[in-house]
């Protein structure tokens, strides 16, 4: 059996006839015939039945189509990747987000730009503060969202959007401890996510005479704050809907209040990016541009 004769088989089936098979497969009409007999012969059975106008599926041939279906469809999908290789299209890309960038609005952009191009896995990996760098600087990561810089020589760095970075705490928690000043904060944990690789000036907003809980992850810091454990600064878009319902309550003193970061597309300069990533880059940086306006 080979996947001609399958091919074959499927195109009969689909346009009714092995005249209109041969038409569309360009093919002779006495070709495509022979084809199906010598399938038939090495199978043992009939696949149609050519005693009507038209040729019908036997039952051993409705059952051989399901089937076969699948494998039809597996060798086109290994065809579209053949193609994909042949225009030098990378299998796979590596994106390090920061986990305060607008994850929805990437999201979605990843989710069209990924069935634009499915032959490229696009691999995305959720960090905290300097590690999307790291990544990026260590040749781990093609493409980098952050709003962590340190090494401006090394890479090439395009701001494509801000975040708003919100300090909170719970209205509980503020009444509480009746926080009128900033002073009020310092017998409070500060929730801090700390940076695993001992970047300088990877945190920000700190309250230097307060207390500090530090722990690694930033959606565990939010829950912490929710709960009444403490205050500390989140991502406007994250904790919109708390805001509205009044469930967190904005701090503004003269050190500690909102401010507006810069997340940036980075790449590092000597890892030349493929195809497709390059496609990606400049669909971020166009986004970024529209998100602006």
């Amino acid at each position: 059996m080979t996947f001609d004769q399958v091919l074959v088989f499927h195109k009969i089936v689909q346009s009714g006839s092995f005249k209109a098979a041969a038409a569309e497969l360009h093919k002779t009409q006495p070709a495509i015939s022979l084809a199906m007999k010598k399938l038939e012969e090495e199978m043992e059975v009939s696949l149609f039945d050519r005693s009507g106008y038209r040729p019908e599926l036997t039952s051993h041939g409705k059952a051989f189509y399901e089937r076969s279906f699948k494998v039809l469809q597996g060798m086109g999908e290994l065809e579209g990747l053949s193609k994909s290789f042949r225009k030098q299209e990378e299998p796979e890309i590596l994106i390090a987000v920061d986990g305060i960038s607008p994850l929805p609005k990437l999201l979605h952009l990843f989710k069209s730009f990924g069935e634009r191009y499915p032959n490229t896995k696009l691999n995305l990996g959720f960090d905290i503060l300097s590690e999307s760098e790291r990544r990026v600087l260590s040749k781990e990561a093609q493409i980098g969202i952050t709003h962590f810089v340190s090494d401006k020589s090394a890479l090439e760095i395009v701001p494509i959007t801000t975040v708003k970075m919100i300090p909170v705490m719970s209205r509980e928690l503020m009444k509480e401890k009746k926080v009128k000043r900033q002073s009020d904060l310092t017998e409070i944990e500060q929730i801090v996510v700390g940076d695993k690789n001992g970047a300088k000036g990877a945190s920000f907003g700190l309250l230097d005479t307060g207390k500090k809980w530090r722990i690694n992850d930033s959606n565990f810091k939010r829950d912490i704050i929710l709960a009444g454990l403490g205050w500390g600064h989140l991502p406007e878009h994250t904790i919109a809907r708390e805001l509205t319902e009044k469930k967190l309550v904005i701090l503004d003193f003269e050190d500690i209040h909102p401010r507006e970061l810069d997340i940036n597309l980075i790449r590092h300069k000597r890892n030349q990016l493929g195809v497709i990533a390059s496609k990606l880059w400049d669909e971020l940086i166009i986004a970024g541009k529209g998100s602006s306006k």
